[in-house]
């Protein structure tokens, strides 16, 4: 490895460093890191800008405002609200119902914080009457929600699916977004398994929601505007999945349709796309890219060769993974970060899905630790004498998935691959 490579792999160790210890942008840092090994290699601006993830911005961006769109329209709450009273007095699926709600926006392309934050205080409301339901009912909106992230029509899939394209490799984007399903599924019916058997012994953890917010923000909300942004909505889904259109440009269509017919507040509509998760995904992936112009990439994958077998590589490779996730509240920077040593070290190989679904599926699932955004937002929620004892839970939570899940799934991709 020669200087200017080691020099940017230490710059980019610095980054995550430095990122965790100061909750400094990654992105901020990792654009700041390539002026040292610009200078040095001798690698230009245009060169460095090649790199820039422009699709994913535009992505990101159009997906955020539609989903702006059916939130400020009113149609988001109708849907909640209908789930909810179908459901009833049905305790058992009331963790079921947030679950599939939001994996179902997730899914269509809504970045997975946007369904969680706008799910998570209006379901603290909707279980005021059932508190024993409410920490599995929150717990349901944020797996769903982060799990079916991997959707090719999500933000998250789509930075996967990108590292995938730049090695020149292909997957089953739809069989990595089913696996992922699959087993948040199966963790939240082992959750609500150990929840009953825990109240039969007098056990049970049941925090107290606090008071709710109204979460609705749709002053320029109509009967009119709410159908035509599902009806956005639904036509978005069918032109990407049915004739493959771009993702990105598909959602302006949509967003520009709705915004020149009803004019609600473009300020707020504008104002619900991520911008800081934009600048952490850019700045890193553009320094990833500066990474592999100056031939650390293939270094790195050489480096790896010595780990051992291609079954150990993987273990090594999903609980970094998972523990990256637990300390750096992006999940989508971290998949970022990791899955192009995926694809650089088992691209060529007939069980690279089951390498990624090793990989991905248990840092989907650290969502709920409580450094992250959406075990923030639950805990936020709950009655503030139960919030110390719900910080510990959801700790404790994580980090037995953590160590779980990976160990579970590694086992048929080390079969397989």
């Amino acid at each position: 490895m020669s200087f200017v490579q080691l020099l940017s792999l230490i710059l980019l160790a610095g980054v995550l460093v430095i990122a965790i210890w100061r909750r400094i942008n990654i992105g901020v840092l990792a654009l700041a890191a390539a002026f040292p090994v610009m200078l040095i290699s001798g690698v230009d601006a245009d060169t460095l800008y090649k790199s820039f993830p422009g699709n994913l911005v535009v992505l990101i961006a159009g997906v955020s405002m539609l989903f702006a769109h059916l939130e400020r329209s009113g149609a988001l709450a109708v849907i909640v609200e209908r789930v909810y009273a179908t459901v009833g007095d049905r305790t058992w699926l009331l963790p079921w119902a947030g679950f599939f709600l939001a994996a179902a926006f997730s899914t269509a392309g809504a970045f997975s914080t946007a369904p969680i934050a706008f799910l998570v205080p209006m379901i603290a409301h909707v279980t005021t009457r059932y508190r024993a339901s409410f920490l599995l009912c929150e717990l349901g909106v944020i797996i769903g929600a982060n799990s079916a992230g991997l959707s090719p029509l999500n933000p998250t899939g789509a930075v996967i699916k990108t590292a995938a394209d730049k090695a020149g490799v292909h997957y089953n984007t739809w069989a990595l977004w089913a696996a992922s399903m699959g087993a948040a599924i199966i963790v939240v019916a082992v959750l609500q398994v150990i929840d009953r058997a825990r109240a039969r012994k007098g056990r049970q953890f049941a925090p107290e929601p606090a008071p709710a917010q109204d979460s609705s923000s749709a002053s320029s909300a109509t009967p009119a505007y709410a159908w035509a942004s599902a009806v956005g909505l639904l036509a978005f889904v069918v032109c990407v999945v049915v004739f493959k259109t771009d993702v990105g440009i598909t959602s302006m269509v949509v967003v520009v349709v709705l915004q020149l017919v009803f004019r609600p507040s473009e300020r707020a509509i504008l104002g619900r796309i991520p911008w800081p998760s934009i600048l952490l995904l850019t700045g890193l992936l553009t320094y990833l890219g500066l990474m592999k112009d100056v031939g650390t990439m293939d270094s790195i994958e050489r480096g790896l060769e010595h780990i051992g077998t291609g079954a150990l590589l993987i273990l090594v490779i999903a609980y970094i993974t998972v523990l990256l996730c637990n300390i750096e509240s992006s999940t989508i920077g971290i998949f970022g970060l990791m899955t192009p040593l995926v694809f650089v070290s088992f691209g060529d190989q007939a069980g690279l899905i089951w390498v990624l679904i090793a990989v991905c599926v248990p840092a989907a699932l650290m969502v709920m630790n409580p450094i992250h955004v959406a075990g923030t937002l639950v805990i936020a929620n709950t009655a503030t004498k139960d919030q110390d004892r719900l910080f510990r839970y959801l700790l404790g939570t994580a980090v037995s998935l953590a160590i779980v899940v990976p160990a579970v799934l590694w086992v048929p991709a080390a079969l397989l691959t």
